[in-house]
């Protein structure tokens, strides 16, 4: 085998012990330059936060241990942006960048709420995406959703079922000028166990209207069988003749019927 393999330690063994040196020589200079240099060390008051609304920066320089020097370099290297996005449903997006002469800058997209889980468990809005996440400001402007079984271990960062998005598009739906329907929605719930089965709008001057449209349960955005339903409710409540109506059936194509 010695001898075997003499011949090729010959002709390469210069350039494995290039690239071994080349390697080690990158872990020292990594280690001791860039990680042990207090020329790299960042202050927390250099660390710039962008894009936060609802959470402060002195809370997450608080939470994930920014509050004290720390080395640009590594924290670029740690699980930072990672645990930000794990541990922080609310964080949707981030972004991290360090360069010595201007410092460390954090770019941070929070989650929007549009609806909130009409549940005893955890008080938890929902975005668009349907992730579940715990929201500091108050959430009682916002449309609830309910009618549907959660699990019994709810956490934040779970998801509502695809299924069941039909809802939140139509709460999303609602707020463009021309599907938007004369008083706010205050809830909606399954009319039955499944979504195809129809929903339960309540909006709140005290009106109700049952809905549904071909595919709901499988759409995977505003489909035109809801926007053509929503624009048809939008004119028929602000129709001054059926003010004192407070029940509206938007079950069947192309027809709506109205009752006391």
């Amino acid at each position: 085998m010695l001898a075997a393999s003499t011949p090729f330690l010959w002709r390469y063994g210069f350039y494995i012990v290039s690239l071994f040196l080349v390697f080690w020589g990158t872990h020292l200079l990594d280690k001791h330059y860039y990680l042990k240099n207090n020329a790299f060390t960042i202050d927390p008051r250099r660390i710039e936060i962008h894009g936060n609304s609802v959470l402060s920066r002195e809370y997450l320089l608080d939470l994930f241990g920014l509050n004290k020097p720390i080395n640009g370099f590594e924290l670029v290297k740690s699980d930072l942006v990672k645990r930000l996005q794990t541990q922080m449903p609310l964080i949707k997006q981030v972004q991290m960048t360090y360069e010595p002469s201007k410092g460390l800058e954090i770019w941070v997209e929070e989650r929007t709420p549009i609806a909130r889980l009409a549940n005893g468990q955890l008080p938890l809005a929902v975005d668009e995406e349907g992730i579940f996440f715990t929201y500091p400001n108050s959430r009682e402007g916002y449309p609830e959703i309910s009618g549907f079984d959660l699990p019994e271990e709810l956490e934040p960062g779970m998801r509502l079922q695809e299924n069941l998005k039909c809802m939140l598009h139509l709460i999303g739906a609602s707020a463009d000028p021309a599907y938007r329907l004369p008083s706010r929605i205050r809830r909606i719930t399954l009319l039955g166990s499944h979504p195809d089965d129809g929903l339960l709008i309540s909006l709140y001057d005290g009106r109700k209207i049952e809905i549904a449209w071909d595919g709901m349960s499988d759409e995977t955005g505003f489909s035109d069988g809801m926007l053509k339903r929503l624009e048809q409710l939008a004119k028929l409540l602000r129709d001054p003749l059926l003010s004192g109506k407070r029940h509206f059936n938007a079950m069947a194509e192309g027809r709506i019927a109205v009752s006391d």
